[in-house]
């Protein structure tokens, strides 16, 4: 596990409009429009800066990271803050830039359901001898306080063979709680199908007599007797009867 950060804060002006149109208009503005959910509290629509929002889910938390808003209504003045989590966060076909954001507030003092994202380290025994290793997930539910969120799990393949690993392999960070089944696959070590496929026609191609080979003990002597016996009646003498008494 990698070391966990505080907050970050970035400034949120509230809308005292919602809709596609206002919505159209805060992004010709220059803002990003945005939604605050959670905590049994109504939606409050806000604006957000693109460039604050870009640092704040690019960081080593990503979309993991707490961010504290700093509300103002549109006048400039304070309005309070929200801890929140990027819930949902809609970026442009064409320009590829935030174009709608759904925070969810929540407490960062009570844990949380989060995503943490698998990392495996070390190299499988099985792999040094040609088996592929394949992540079945690349994330895991955990329980966690928001702050203390890990930046990512370790799985230390280090002398692992042929087979697969399982979530109760990971070892949980302090206050971390593991959500998923321990039980649940998380890495499997196998052979490639195509290397399995030409291992296959290799021993059928040994097993096979190469073309031209002089056939095995026995089998040429048994066609050879073979060749030799005269077909049933084909040259077998003929009776006279000629001599015979009536």
């Amino acid at each position: 596990m990698s070391g966990t950060t505080g907050p970050t804060a970035i400034s949120a002006t509230i809308r005292a409009k919602q809709g596609k149109g206002a919505s159209r208009q805060a992004r010709l503005a220059g803002s990003v429009p945005a939604v605050i959910y959670g905590m049994k509290k109504d939606p409050l629509a806000v604006t957000v800066d693109p460039r604050e929002l870009a640092k704040a889910v690019t960081g080593p938390l990503r979309r993991n990271a707490v961010l504290t808003l700093n509300l103002k209504d549109a006048a400039g003045k304070a309005q309070g803050a929200r801890h929140v989590l990027v819930r949902e966060l809609q970026i442009h076909p064409v320009r590829r830039t935030p174009s709608h954001v759904d925070f969810l507030e929540l407490d960062p003092k009570v844990p949380a359901l989060m995503k943490v994202p698998l990392e495996v380290t070390g190299k499988s025994k099985a792999v040094a001898d040609g088996a592929k290793l394949q992540l079945v997930v690349r994330t895991i539910n955990v329980s966690v306080v928001p702050t203390e969120v890990p930046e990512k799990l370790l799985l230390d393949v280090t002398g692992q063979g042929f087979g697969v690993m399982r979530a109760k392999s990971l070892t949980m960070p302090k206050g971390v709680t593991l959500l998923d089944s321990i039980e649940m696959p998380i890495v499997s070590v196998r052979m490639p199908r195509g290397d399995k496929e030409e291992e296959a026609a290799a021993a059928a191609a040994a097993a096979a007599p190469a073309e031209g080979a002089a056939p095995a003990a026995g089998a040429a002597d048994a066609k050879a007797g073979a060749a030799a016996a005269p077909a049933a009646g084909k040259d077998a003498p003929k009776s006279d009867d000629k001599g015979k008494k009536k």
